[in-house]
């Protein structure tokens, strides 16, 4: 194939992507159908392999109403071996200089951080207490704190974690996933603090949760099928 048949094609599956992702009015409503209620329930955002998900949910994202907070967490491609990796992805680290100490820093939080994070916000020296102490479980009570502090504010705060399957065999005691799971549910279920979205590629990672971590009743689904499906229907 010549370089000019090779940039013909290119264009031609851009083409294609662009009418798969222009075609996703139905998943779109759906997640927004969602935002607007309570949060009650885990949601997985499934699909296969370069189905859009991470395109979709990040376009969505950017046209969210402003006061929606939301906190994005993308672990493609990373290689999350032990809980500190785990930990350094999760937290998006702030020097003290800007925000001080944890009291402090929970009080402005809401009107001076951006619409949208890559990792929940964290002094440096509450960050580097966790990562020293290795309690996960410190960790989510801070994460909670930092979502009460938004919703207390009417900011509903969202957490999305893409690509979730790569902690799937992390152990912190038990496995972090399970952990991870039950933190969720409370934070939906329990508490109504903050709508959860997991994405993933993964249909046997989400069918080893669900059983596991006793998901029953306390997740929902939304498929984000293959361009060649959606052209079909």
């Amino acid at each position: 194939m010549g370089k000019i048949e090779s940039i013909r094609e290119y264009e031609k599956e851009k083409r294609m992507m662009k009418i798969g992702f222009y075609n996703r009015e139905r998943e779109k409503k759906e997640i927004m159908s969602i935002l607007n209620t309570e949060p009650t329930l885990i949601t997985f955002i499934y699909g296969p392999i370069n189905s859009g998900k991470t395109e979709l949910i990040t376009d969505l994202i950017k046209n969210l109403p402003e006061s929606h907070k939301v906190f994005y967490i993308n672990l493609r491609g990373r290689f999350i071996s032990n809980y500190d990796e785990f930990i350094k992805v999760l937290f998006d680290v702030e020097h003290e200089a800007r925000y001080g100490r944890i009291k402090e820093f929970l009080k402005p939080i809401v009107d001076v951080l951006p619409e949208s994070y890559h990792g929940i916000p964290i002094p440096k020296d509450i960050f580097l207490k966790l990562f020293k102490e290795k309690e996960i479980e410190d960790a989510f009570v801070y994460i909670e704190t930092v979502l009460r502090a938004f919703y207390k504010s009417e900011r509903p705060p969202l957490l999305v974690i893409d690509e979730l399957q790569v902690i799937g065999d992390l152990k912190v005691d038990d496995l972090l996933a399970y952990k991870l799971f039950n933190f969720f549910v409370r934070l939906t279920k329990e508490l109504h603090l903050a709508h959860v979205f997991v994405m993933t590629s993964d249909s046997i990672f989400i069918e080893r949760v669900y059983s596991e971590a006793m998901l029953e009743g306390r997740s929902d689904y939304v498929l984000i099928d293959d361009f060649e499906e959606v052209m079909r229907n």
